[in-house]
């Protein structure tokens, strides 16, 4: 499947497979592509749950306030309020597929693109708040 749209969040492409407008809100589908120590910060949804799947490298994912190894081609739930983060715990480049339901985290992703951390820390907090995302810092 071909990217919709394509946009870097925290210099890490991110390639948007379906939207919300495709779903009719119902989900979105991303890939994240991430170098070796790569991922996002940790971080909750108040109103998504994510579907995350190895697509390729070595990934770890934290949830219930432990890493665990995720193994190519596994996936794991994470459900929104639970404070989850993934990185690449490999030496090559990786790539994660989420998908989130309901839709919301493509746009969220794409307004936050064009900023970066640590000078735009309070524009980043303050659209999360915005799309009850909140980061566990």
């Amino acid at each position: 499947m071909s990217p919709v749209k394509s946009f870097k969040v925290f210099g890490e492409p991110i390639d948007i497979l379906t939207t919300g407008e495709m779903t009719n809100g119902r989900s979105c589908m991303l890939i994240q592509t991430s170098p070796p120590g790569g991922g996002p910060p940790p971080h909750s949804h108040q109103n998504e749950d994510e579907t995350f799947y190895v697509l390729e490298g070595d990934f770890e994912i934290f949830s219930s306030g432990q890493w665990s190894k995720l193994a190519l081609g596994e996936a794991v739930q994470g459900n929104r309020d639970a404070v989850h983060t993934f990185r690449n715990a490999g030496t090559t480049t990786g790539r994660m597929l989420i998908f989130a339901s309901p839709a919301g985290l493509e746009k969220y992703l794409e307004e936050i693109s064009v900023l970066s951390i640590p000078q735009d820390m309070p524009q980043i907090l303050a659209i999360s708040e915005r799309y009850g995302i909140k980061f566990a810092l």
